[in-house]
């Protein structure tokens, strides 16, 4: 019986052995076809150094943003600065994706320092959208992980990380046609991610399906004390219990013709933006339609302060990205430019020099713009109102969430007697399809392009994109937000409002 079982087991390895050589032999094949003209791919392992793993990823594919370390390919965020530079260690993010048999098959192309939202500042080249399929024009596939949205749209790769200051894993998600999650903030870890924004950044996930983002949730969801601001075990224990306290909501989603009974989904009607295209007001309308034929009840909510987020988030993320940046001056970090004689004599001038020629036109208009607000004349004009505007906007999520913030509340149960309680909220990913890329030189325009995605990130809480409809051959996405911590009722709203699980 003994040696029945051993062999059963050793027919099945074999299998698997074969199954993941073959995932293998396509992904290269997609990158070999398509990577050339999409440029998602700057850095790739070939084919030959990457080698079978045993785990739950077993056979899984993965990119990772160029910012975010992944050894011995060169974390070069975009930058010129950093084009030769290689992480000493390996971020926390891809190491648990390795132990899970996952591999890495290279580092996906970015805005320079996730400084973007078109992927077209970065020193590999822009990258490029794969829709619409078969069209001379290119398209942008968003930014600033427009890179890690095309590869997996164009199947190089089963997952891809990401980063997510402002929206960049959601946006590009939203015109490649593929899902993008951006978890609560602490929730993964942000060891070995370069620093764009600190109090805003979380490192995303995007996948073709929501299964796939779950799977990879639930590996890089872990504590990490390498990273203060992860989240602790305490911590997601207390989330875990406040999540689960919800009685309302129906278990029984196998067997329920309406498997998101009890859910309360609000629409808030300050994302109804000037901007917003009549395509992306549609698939809002039938994305409500749908969650409502799920059984879940729609319900109209406010959020006054979300006109004023925009212009908080930039004024809060150039600041920080003024001061994280201050450490490449090509002597801790970053490629030195050799000084001309006339500037050897002076310190000063060596760092102008190195910084000017490391850095492009956009990353120096942001450092110009965050040194500025920090400033003693500005600082009180800009820099704390914008603080003030962060703390409003988190107390109008708290507001209209039924489940309490545990950074707020010592409360161990979900708030059930307010019916005007909602547990997320549905609105577009973004206020229209992709661009052809290269045809928008003003930055106004692509700062407006994160005016639906930005509220997330100033509050810290969960929200996805999923791939809604087609508009002309472009994707559409609409996003899905829940309270801090609440990441599970995200994914699960979602596993049913995207169009594979009809």
């Amino acid at each position: 019986m003994q040696l029945l079982l051993t062999r059963i087991k050793a027919n099945r390895l074999r299998t698997a052995c074969r199954y993941s050589t073959q995932l293998l032999k396509d992904t290269y094949e997609a990158i070999n076809a398509h990577n050339p003209r999409l440029n998602a791919l700057p850095h790739i392992h070939p084919p030959s150094s990457i080698q079978e793993a045993n785990g739950p990823l077993s056979g899984w594919s993965f990119a990772a943003k160029s910012n975010i370390a992944a050894p011995p390919l060169p974390t070069t965020c975009g930058s010129h600065t950093l084009a030769s530079y290689t992480s000493p260690f390996v971020a926390t993010a891809v190491s648990m994706l390795e132990q899970a048999g996952a591999r890495m098959i290279g580092t996906s192309n970015m805005d320079e320092f996730g400084m973007g939202s078109l992927s077209q500042t970065s020193v590999h080249g822009p990258a490029h959208n794969l829709h619409p399929e078969h069209s001379s024009a290119l398209h942008s596939p968003g930014g600033s992980s427009g890179g890690s949205a095309a590869a997996v749209a164009a199947r190089m790769c089963r997952v891809a990380l990401g980063s997510d200051t402002g929206g960049s894993v959601r946006l590009p998600a939203s015109w490649c046609g593929v899902c993008g999650f951006k978890p609560s903030y602490g929730r993964v870890s942000r060891y070995g991610l370069a620093s764009y924004a600190s109090s805003l950044d979380s490192v995303g996930i995007l996948a073709r399906s929501t299964r796939d983002i779950r799977d990879t949730f639930n590996i890089v969801s872990a504590p990490d004390r390498r990273d203060m601001t992860c989240m602790s075990k305490s911590l997601r224990t207390r989330i875990h219990a406040l999540s689960a306290s919800r009685e309302w909501i129906s278990r029984d989603t196998e067997c329920a013709s309406e498997p998101l009974r009890g859910v309360r989904i609000g629409v808030p009607s300050e994302f109804w933006v000037t901007e917003l295209s009549p395509s992306a007001v549609d698939a809002w309308k039938q994305g409500a339609a749908k969650l409502s034929s799920l059984g879940c009840d729609i319900i109209p909510v406010s959020l006054p302060h979300i006109p004023h987020t925009l212009p908080a988030y930039y004024t809060l993320a150039l600041a920080e990205a003024s001061s994280n940046l201050a450490r490449f001056d090509g002597i801790r970090f970053g490629t030195r430019h050799m000084p001309t004689l006339s500037t050897r004599a002076n310190a000063s001038l060596k760092y102008a020099q190195t910084r000017s020629m490391g850095f492009g036109d956009e990353v120096k208009r942001r450092i110009l713009l965050g040194t500025f607000v920090m400033s003693a004349r500005a600082h009180e004009h800009y820099y704390l109102p914008s603080q003030r505007i962060r703390r409003l906007v988190q107390r109008e999520f708290n507001r209209i969430f039924a489940l309490p913030n545990v950074l707020c509340t010592t409360n161990t149960k979900a708030d059930a007697r307010n019916v005007d309680k909602v547990d997320a909220i549905l609105f577009p990913t973004a206020t229209d399809t992709a661009p052809v890329q290269g045809t928008s030189d003003n930055p106004v325009t692509a700062y407006v392009n994160d005016v639906m995605t930005v509220s997330a990130n100033m509050a810290g809480i969960p929200a996805i994109s999923v791939p809604f409809g087609l508009h002309n051959g472009m994707p559409l996405g609409l996003q899905i937000a829940a309270q801090y911590g609440d990441d599970d009722i995200v994914l699960r709203i979602a596993h049913y409002l995207e169009p594979q699980a009809a």
